[in-house]
């Protein structure tokens, strides 16, 4: 069969593998379509790396082969054993393994997989909907570990895939979403998923914007652009005790003076959420459609990633389909 094997920095091609062998509790899912994420992404660019000749991705969905069911796969299995699944915090999992990262991915013909990974597809969602649901889920995960109250204030920094629905999730949280990217078409965007204010750092200073918005910094800030400099910019927007995610990118040097009693903290996909993102997506309260710029086939994989790492294809989110 095909997949989209790593072999290095800008180096993932689609070549032939063996067939997956289905044992025990394992299923066979015919891969039918799936995402590109911004880990793929830090994967083709060589920010982070794995292991050579492993197939990469993790958000997709496929046929189960024993039954026809249209199912999301969750790209994360967690052991149920170690102190923090023991303690309710399965997605800190010592022993986690991640679909795309840890093992063998999604973006291949079929794979095995535990039938616990598999969460039906209403008929209420469509095809190129269930290839994306992993960003709803981490989005999911991020604004219940922030806990935002009605009325909030929620600075989202960056509106790539991952900041778009951090957006949409923040204003079903009932918070008043402040949007921050350097791109006009996303902010356009932004506006049009639910952002109450607009600001690009090419042309304000996003502290002070920050600030004179909501009057003493943003109660909840979500770093979703994946870079250093944003990391370090997270204290000087955020309110004394507020509550800062960082998602895009965990490594920088954070100037805390004036983030008294902030909490920061770094945050990950948990499989826990995606049941309620598939339900929120089936009832209409996210859209996901809006996100797709780009479709290709997996054989065209590698012009997919290109085309989703150059920013002058103003790519959002690049569907590749069987």
């Amino acid at each position: 069969m095909k997949a989209a094997v790593y072999h290095g920095p800008r180096n993932i091609k689609i070549e032939e593998v063996p067939e997956p062998q289905v044992k025990g509790s394992k299923v066979l899912v015919k891969f039918k379509a799936g995402s590109i994420c911004g880990t793929d992404l830090h994967l083709y660019r060589g920010d982070w790396k794995i292991k050579r000749g492993r197939i990469i991705g993790h958000d997709a969905w496929g046929i189960r082969a024993d039954t026809g069911e249209r199912v999301v796969m969750s790209p994360v299995t967690n052991c149920g054993k170690c102190y923090f699944c023991m303690h309710g915090q399965p997605s800190l999992c010592e022993r986690v393994l991640y679909y795309g990262l840890t093992k063998g991915g999604f973006f291949a013909q079929s794979i095995a997989i535990k039938e616990k990974n598999l969460i039906p597809i209403p008929d209420a969602v469509s095809d190129d909907e269930a290839a994306m649901m992993e960003p709803v889920a981490l989005a999911l995960h991020t604004l219940n570990l922030l806990k935002p109250n009605a009325d909030d204030f929620a600075t989202v920094v960056g509106q790539g895939p991952i900041g778009l629905l951090m957006t949409q999730i923040a204003k079903l949280k009932g918070c008043r979403v402040i949007a921050v990217d350097t791109q006009t078409n996303r902010l356009r965007l932004a506006e049009k998923l639910g952002a109450e204010y607009t600001i690009n750092p090419t042309e304000e200073d996003i502290p002070k914007r920050v600030r004179e918005i909501t009057g003493r910094g943003s109660d909840v800030v979500v770093e979703a652009a994946g870079t250093q400099k944003t990391v370090e910019q997270t204290p000087f927007l955020v309110r004394k005790a507020g509550r800062v995610a960082l998602v895009g990118e965990f490594e920088g040097y954070l100037n805390l003076g004036d983030a008294d009693e902030a909490c920061f903290f770094s945050t990950y996909i948990s499989a826990v959420e995606y049941p309620t993102a598939v339900n929120l997506v089936a009832h209409k309260k996210v859209d996901l459609q809006s996100l797709i710029t780009h479709k290709f086939k997996l054989a065209d994989f590698e012009k997919a990633i290109q085309t989703a790492n150059d920013p002058t294809q103003k790519p959002i989110k690049v569907i590749i389909s069987a």
